[in-house]
């Protein structure tokens, strides 16, 4: 792989920041999977979106942009949460009381340290939830030059 060097600018080192060095492992992020069943169904869009903004700040990281978008009266919702370092998504079925949320943060922002209000607000009966590291860097062989200083 060929990787233009050209435009960079500065301390190579600003570039990579944002990866995490964990038990000897270079990855991009980690991305939370989770389905919240026998949820407290909220209807309440402006609550909603404030809620997961609050999550993701909780978690230290910067929000972007947000939308939530209500399917009708009683409906579920879906949105999404823009972050610098990622994103949190989700999909609201309230005729089974769940809630899917994706949640994907680089850096130092943490996903699990969302968890604790995203389950005050929807009170779930039970958890099913999946943390993987994505964009392990090892593993594509990156020329040295360019990951000589994550180890």
């Amino acid at each position: 792989m060929q990787v233009n060097t050209s435009k960079l600018e500065g301390n190579i080192m600003d570039y990579f920041e944002h990866f995490i060095r964990e038990a000897g492992t270079i990855y991009v992020g980690n991305h939370l999977i989770v389905d919240l069943w026998g949820i407290e169904n909220n209807f309440d869009v402006d609550a909603i979106t404030s809620m997961f903004e609050t999550a993701c700040e909780d978690a230290g990281a910067t929000v972007l942009f947000k939308h939530c978008h209500p399917f009708g009266e009683e409906c579920g919702t879906t949105g999404v949460i823009v972050l610098a370092e990622s994103h949190l998504s989700w999909h609201h079925y309230p005729e089974v009381h769940m809630i899917c949320i994706d949640i994907f943060m680089c850096g130092t922002a943490n996903p699990k340290e969302a968890m604790p209000t995203i389950e005050e607000f929807w009170k779930p009966s039970h958890i099913d939830i999946q943390m993987n590291r994505r964009g392990n860097v090892d593993a594509h062989k990156l020329p040295k030059y360019l990951t000589a200083h994550l180890n």
